[in-house]
């Protein structure tokens, strides 16, 4: 795996070793194509991080912060890593802890994010579940977008009193989601 775009581009990204299952390169460039013009002096939210690719991407192409979480030490280990090979000055922060306990601290902190990607494992309703959080714990700037992945099949939320599905997107087995806080 690669960054594909911005100051880092062509470096490797290293995956961790387990059921980490990285988003397509192809699935990743439709969505940084798309969001190209939120991504810059942004700040990003990486949840269920895997390998930090999506976070390491966003700063590659000029985001001006990056959290990354993930719940797995692998995980965590990998994204440490990968910041270090890209650069060990990156304005990023790396926390092992749950997904859901991450943004409900965040929200205790007064912490907001302006894009927030969501990879959660395929098939438990997960993409569903941290968009009730984010809509409880309000850590999303105003006009802020949240970005999911998921399975095609897998249950999401079309609209909801905080956020607006704005593109809905397929790639093969994999739904492109955008949401925009109203």
């Amino acid at each position: 795996m690669k960054i594909l775009m911005g100051k880092f581009k062509g470096k490797n990204i290293k995956v961790p070793a387990g059921d980490v299952r990285p988003v397509s390169n192809l699935v990743k460039k439709a969505c940084f194509d798309i969001l190209h013009e939120v991504v810059a002096d942004s700040s990003v939210l990486d949840v269920f991080a895997g390998s930090g690719a999506l976070g390491l991407e966003a700063l590659s192409q000029g985001a001006k912060s990056a959290v990354f979480v993930d719940m797995a030490r692998p995980s965590i280990n990998a994204v440490k890593k990968n910041i270090a090979a890209l650069d060990k000055d990156l304005n990023a922060r790396v926390f092992q802890k749950d997904s859901f306990a991450a943004v409900r601290d965040f929200s205790v902190y007064g912490e907001v994010f302006d894009l927030i990607f969501v990879d959660p494992p395929y098939y438990n309703g997960m993409v569903k579940k941290l968009l009730q959080s984010l809509a409880e714990y309000d850590i999303v700037s105003r006009s802020g977008f949240v970005v999911c992945f998921c399975y095609l099949k897998d249950e999401f939320i079309e609209d909801s009193q905080r956020f607006s599905l704005i593109l809905k997107k397929q790639y093969g087995q994999t739904c492109l989601l955008v949401y925009q806080k109203q």
